[in-house]
C-alpha cells in the first residue's frame, strides 16, 4: 500500500492528535469532549483547538498523557512504550480502500467480514448499523457537514512494517467520510495525512 513518509514522530504526537481530533469533533458526536475537561482547562484546550504545539509545557505533555490514557488506554495501551515507532506519512484517500478496520466482532465485523474500510463504508452508506456502538449514527450525522479543510488531527494507524497492512486505531468516523465521497465520486483530497505506529508486537493488539 504506497505511503508517503513525511518524517519522524513519537507517542507524543499520538496524544496530540488524538485530543485535537477529539476537541475538533461536534459536541453531540463527540466520545470524549465532556471529559476532556479533567485536567485539559481552558487554556491547554485553546492551545490544542489553535494548534500552538510550542506553547506546551512538560506538565502539559503529562496532562495530554494523562487524558488519552484515561479515556483511550485500555485500546491502545498494548502497542504503547519501546518498541513502537511513530511516522507521519500521506495516505492516498484511493489507499483508503484498503485499510482494515479494527477487529471489533460484535459491532464491525457482522456489516464488514473481510474488514476492508470499503466495505465497511459501503454497508454503512447502505444503511446498515454497528450494533452496540454508535458509529453509524455519528458517521451518518457527520457525512454531510465534515470539513477536511478545517479538521483538526489526523487518523492513526497500525501496522507491523511501514509498507503495511494498516489496522486504523483512530479517526474511523474521518476516513469512512472520505472514502464514501470518494466512491460516489465527489471532490476529495488527493492524500491524507496520517499518523503510524509500526510495531513487531501489532498482532499481539486484540484488535489487530
Amino acid at each position: 500500500m504506497p505511503i508517503s513518509r513525511l518524517g519522524g514522530a513519537s507517542e507524543r504526537d499520538l496524544y496530540w492528535e488524538w485530543v485535537r481530533a477529539e476537541v475538533d469533533v461536534p459536541a453531540g458526536s463527540a466520545r470524549y469532549l465532556d471529559r476532556l475537561g479533567h485536567g485539559l482547562d481552558e487554556r491547554r484546550l485553546s492551545v490544542l483547538a489553535g494548534g500552538a504545539r510550542e506553547q506546551l509545557s512538560e506538565p502539559d505533555w503529562e496532562a495530554l498523557q494523562a487524558a488519552f490514557r484515561r479515556l483511550r488506554g485500555d485500546f491502545l495501551d498494548p502497542l504503547l512504550g519501546p518498541g513502537t515507532a511513530w511516522f507521519y506519512g500521506d495516505l492516498p484517500i484511493a489507499e483508503l480502500r484498503e485499510v482494515r478496520i479494527p477487529n471489533l466482532t460484535i459491532s464491525f465485523v457482522p456489516i464488514a467480514p473481510s474488514r476492508r474500510l470499503e466495505e465497511f463504508v459501503r454497508a454503512l452508506d447502505a444503511g446498515k448499523e454497528t450494533p452496540d456502538l454508535p458509529n453509524h449514527l455519528v458517521y451518518r450525522q457527520m457525512r454531510p457537514i465534515f470539513d477536511p479543510a478545517r479538521a483538526r488531527g489526523c487518523p492513526v494507524l497500525i501496522a507491523e512494517q511501514a509498507q503495511g497492512p494498516y489496522v486504523l486505531a483512530e479517526g474511523l468516523t474521518r476516513t469512512c467520510v472520505l472514502l464514501s465521497r470518494y466512491l460516489s465520486g465527489e471532490p476529495v483530497p488527493e492524500s491524507l495525512p496520517v499518523l503510524v505506529g509500526v510495531s513487531p508486537r501489532a498482532r499481539d493488539w486484540p484488535w489487530w
